[in-house]
């Protein structure tokens, strides 16, 4: 299970990524709206990681020893956090870890 950090963080933006793209799809033709700017397309991809790594560190504690396990979040989200390097060490329970987009 070397990759499953990998496959999770792929599962993850796969299925938000698709959600997303519903939403917007619904808002342009049901709400009326115009089509969204990348920008605002951008933000709302990046809210929704950062959401879903909120999600992941309460899940960590809330639900105890039922709960997601620190090294899948370690290893789920490694390498897209924002100055990863300068985290502290129980990062999981700080508010402004996000996402990293290029």
């Amino acid at each position: 299970k070397e990759n499953s950090g990998k496959t999770r963080l792929h599962r993850i933006i796969v299925s938000e990524s698709v959600f997303l793209i519903w939403c917007l799809h619904n808002t342009r033709v049901i709400g009326g709206k115009g089509e969204p700017s990348e920008r605002e397309i951008r933000n709302c991809w990046v809210k929704i990681m950062n959401n879903r790594i909120t999600l992941d560190c309460v899940l960590t504690d809330t639900l105890g020893p039922r709960g997601l396990k620190k090294i899948v979040i370690c290893k789920t989200w490694a390498k897209v956090l924002r100055d990863e390097d300068r985290l502290p060490e129980d990062w999981m329970r700080e508010t402004r870890v996000l996402v990293s987009v290029g």
